[in-house]
């Protein structure tokens, strides 16, 4: 955190103009995490602005619209340097990250997911910490460092980052719940957040999950209730749902126009006993078929073009060398 809080307090200093950038379809953790240290650098007296590529989930908007606050959505890049939060890859930032490569902007990197060689080539700083289960954490971690005082309102979006990315704690460490008691000590609402959170009635939702749940395909990979499915939306809610009706390990992916998406999640056990990483059977899978993935252990995705058949085969194949358990 030292590090950090170090590369924080010069780009302070230098008056360099920052946007701080969450990745597409950003998630509460992203879009909190994102507004936060943006106004961590405006505190330091850095002209910063916070930004979010190609859209925010529904979810974070719900957030948003609690605590009365915006982000924009593919901001204008006139900044000295773009500090890249909860995002492993340019690849996370959709079209926009096309616009970003074709400048000449210098990149920073905080993030809590798998480290990617090519953006701590591409970056001056790279600071990528997996063990976080949350980038609001890794925020509240170097902002103490700083001896910044949070808002009442700041610490409430980080709680929610904290609970949207731990799924309500399911993934959540030791270190996890010493960053809530300091998010409470600090004024954050939990009960405002909790209700912040509480997704809305959607119908288009709950027609989708009964539709993945009638075109699931369920194997026994060495012992372990593995899910497959196809779904054009929701994909990470999918697979999360077959994992609280009983699946060990869950993929729903979709494909249209020659392009695939799949996201998979995991149970917390699985992984312990197997060694198995989402995160790194994602970027494999994305290599392979010419796009990008990665994420966590327990919960990540990619993306690519071909045919969601040829991607569940390739899938099953790494599966059945991961999915043994540790002797």
């Amino acid at each position: 955190m030292k590090e950090l809080a170090g590369f924080l307090r010069a780009t302070s200093k230098s008056r360099q103009r920052v946007l701080v950038l969450c990745h597409h379809n950003a998630d509460p953790d992203a879009v909190a995490s994102t507004i936060v240290l943006a106004d961590i650098f405006n505190q330091l007296g850095v002209e910063a602005q916070p930004g979010a590529a190609d859209g925010i989930a529904i979810s974070s908007q719900t957030v948003l619209k609690k605590f009365k606050r915006e982000i924009p959505v593919n901001p204008q890049l006139n900044a000295d340097l773009v500090v890249l939060v909860d995002t492993s890859s340019l690849d996370h930032l959709g079209d926009f990250g096309a616009r970003l490569k074709e400048t000449s902007l210098k990149l920073a990197v905080l993030d809590h997911h798998k480290p990617v060689k090519e953006m701590e080539q591409l970056s001056s700083f790279y600071f990528v910490r997996e063990d976080f289960t949350s980038e609001s954490e890794l925020i509240f971690r170097v902002v103490a460092e700083l001896g910044v005082k949070l808002t009442p309102e700041q610490a409430s979006l980080l709680l929610a980052g904290v609970m949207s990315d731990t799924g309500y704690f399911n993934f959540a460490k030791p270190e996890t719940f010493e960053v809530v008691n300091g998010l409470l000590k600090a004024g954050a609402d939990y009960q405002q957040v909790k209700e912040a959170l509480k997704p809305p009635e959607d119908i288009s939702k709950r027609v989708a999950m009964l539709k993945v749940a009638g075109r699931s395909e369920l194997r026994r990979v060495h012992g372990h209730l593995t899910v497959f499915s196809k779904l054009g939306s929701f994909e990470g809610d999918a697979a999360a749902m077959f994992l609280r009706i009983g699946a060990d390990v869950a993929f729903v992916g979709s494909e249209e126009k020659g392009r695939v998406r799949m996201s998979g999640r995991a149970r917390p056990d699985v992984l312990k006993n197997t060694g198995l990483h989402l995160g790194e059977l994602m970027e494999i899978l994305g290599k392979q078929f010419g796009g990008s993935g990665g994420g966590h252990a327990g919960a990540a995705s990619m993306k690519g073009k071909g045919k969601l058949e040829e991607v569940k085969k390739q899938l099953y194949k790494i599966l059945e060398q991961k999915l043994k358990s540790k002797k």
